[in-house]
């Protein structure tokens, strides 16, 4: 076998035991057990679809294999390449961005679209359309709604051998760029072999929109990420090192506004919620602690405010989780997501309402909080003894005592939901992909 053919970046067919062991999680030659890409089956047809994992990009693990797998459609029983999407690409000052020699034959600068990534290829006498991560997505019916109602009979025109990649554009299903309207933006066509048409092809031969180019004289990344235009992420840099190059190289380059608005937390004034937007998908452990960390920050035990306030820390969660979400299923990903916080939120609302029953009894039974306890050996002692009895829960009695001694509030909230007894399944470090 030559090596052209061996290369998963450019083969016709790749081992399906080399997939499997790349999608299997078990320790690498870091030592620390993780799987180099996600493969997920066609509902129906005997198609898997394939990514590179967050932990192969934070890891830096990549071979030929984890770059190729991104949006790669193959058979699950022979291996053979259906469709590809663009193999990963870097950001201009990342370690391994291309590196433009200033030699390039030609090269084009186009606007970076923010939308989602869609395929359409044709498979068993059908068009599929698929996500980058997905078969049965909401982006890619509403890439499958379009084609359907904007492109009429369009897919009578269409190569069956290539994959037609797009950028799916959505109000309705923003990244972080709201368009005005849904459409379908072409990218690129792509064969199996991932060889894409020469720097001169004839793109308004397709109904189509694509990027908007700039035109510049020369390649200057840096330059270019200070353009900062007003609701654009960026641009895509394309070069073809020769008259011939079927394989063009690309690099992205992220206006810096663009960059430090992603950056920033996720802000409500109303609620000061601050939620980082991240690149790592979360585990249910780290969903609970944030949630425990905004539970920590309300300094109250009131139940219709705690609850106005967390709701809204859910919805800031979930946009902080936006950036990566159709890389891991959209938005049935960021449902199940939300369904984790929501049981989170009613295990420890259930107990707070048990709290608050708790301490009014407790009051009732004259045993009034303040300040004034936490100097008196007497009442302590006493207290300490109530709350010993079999009617109280053992975890409770630390936060029992900060609230008897008329701990400052902060204070009291951070001691109670230290003493929450939450499942094992919600500690679960396991990466929700």
């Amino acid at each position: 076998m030559s090596t052209r053919t061996a290369n998963p970046l450019t083969s016709l067919t790749i081992d399906p035991a080399m997939l499997k062991d790349y999608a299997t999680y078990r320790p690498r030659p870091s030592g620390k057990p993780y799987a180099l890409i996600t493969t997920k089956d066609h509902p129906s047809l005997p198609l898997a679809i394939h990514n590179y994992t967050n932990r192969a990009f934070s890891r830096q693990n990549w071979d030929a294999l984890a770059v190729a797998a991104r949006a790669l459609v193959t058979e699950t029983s022979t291996g053979n390449v259906v469709s590809r999407s663009f193999s990963k690409f870097f950001n201009y000052h990342e370690k391994l961005a291309y590196r433009p020699t200033g030699n390039e034959y030609t090269f084009t600068i186009e606007e970076k679209l923010d939308g989602s990534i869609i395929s359409l290829f044709f498979y068993q006498n059908t068009w599929v359309t698929a996500s980058r991560s997905s078969f049965d997505s909401p982006h890619a019916a509403a890439a499958r709604n379009i084609l359907d109602t904007k492109y009429p009979r369009i897919l009578e025109r269409l190569d069956r051998n290539k994959t037609y990649i797009f950028e799916l554009i959505d109000p309705t299903m923003p990244i972080k760029i709201v368009y005005e309207t849904a459409d379908l933006i072409l990218l690129s066509i792509m064969s199996k072999d991932g060889k894409e048409p020469p720097a001169d092809f004839d793109w308004l031969s397709l109904p189509f929109p694509r990027p908007r180019v700039h035109n510049a004289p020369r390649v200057n990344p840096a330059a270019l990420s200070k353009l900062n235009i007003r609701n654009e992420e960026g641009y895509v840099v394309k070069f073809w090192r020769t008259a011939n190059d079927e394989h063009p190289q690309r690099i992205k380059v992220k206006f810096e506004s663009y960059l430090q608005d992603t950056g920033h937390r996720v802000i409500t004034s109303m609620t000061k919620i601050s939620i980082r937007s991240t690149s790592e998908p979360p585990s249910n452990a780290s969903i609970l602690a944030t949630y425990l960390t905004q539970r920590t920050q309300i300094h109250h035990f009131r139940p219709s405010a705690i609850s106005d306030k967390m709701e809204a820390c859910r919805r800031a969660y979930s946009e902080s989780l936006e950036l990566i979400a159709d890389d891991y299923g959209g938005e049935s990903w960021l449902q199940r997501i939300g369904n984790i916080w929501d049981r989170i939120d009613a295990l420890v609302s259930l107990q707070e309402e048990e709290w608050r029953k708790l301490t009014a009894t407790l009051e009732r039974q004259c045993y009034k909080p303040g300040s004034a306890n936490s100097r008196s050996q007497v009442a302590k002692q006493g207290f300490e003894r109530r709350i010993r009895r079999a009617d109280i829960d053992p975890s409770y009695r630390h936060a029992l005592l900060a609230w008897f001694s008329g701990a400052p509030p902060a204070q009291q909230v951070e001691c109670f939901v230290k003493s929450l007894s939450i499942p094992n399944d919600l500690r679960s470090t396991i990466v929700l992909l």
